[in-house]
């Protein structure tokens, strides 16, 4: 069941791409660790590209790495982007 938060998304350099994104998370644990996966709900001004890597920043405090699976527009003013965590969310220091 996925658990919903607000966040902001960074690009590499650590700019703000975008705050106050909704996105659905999607955690388990793995012999190998934790993993998550969601989907970010960014309007069509927010470029993100498949393949490419970001910063995620959850409301809680946790953040990780994540890279876009799949950026889908549907013609209306909001996208949804699939993502896959490259790392374990960790509080933020």
């Amino acid at each position: 069941m996925p658990t919903f938060h607000r966040c902001q998304i960074l690009d590499t350099d650590g700019r703000v791409m975008a705050s106050e994104v909704q996105v659905a998370l999607e955690e388990s644990a793995r012999a190998t660790g934790p993993v998550w996966y969601g989907t970010i709900t960014v309007t069509h001004l927010t470029t993100l590209a498949s393949g490419q890597t970001y910063r995620l920043v959850l409301d809680d405090g946790r953040a990780a790495t994540f890279r876009v699976r799949r950026n889908t527009f549907a013609g209306d003013v909001n996208r949804a982007v699939a993502i896959d965590g490259m790392e374990p969310l960790q509080p933020r220091t």
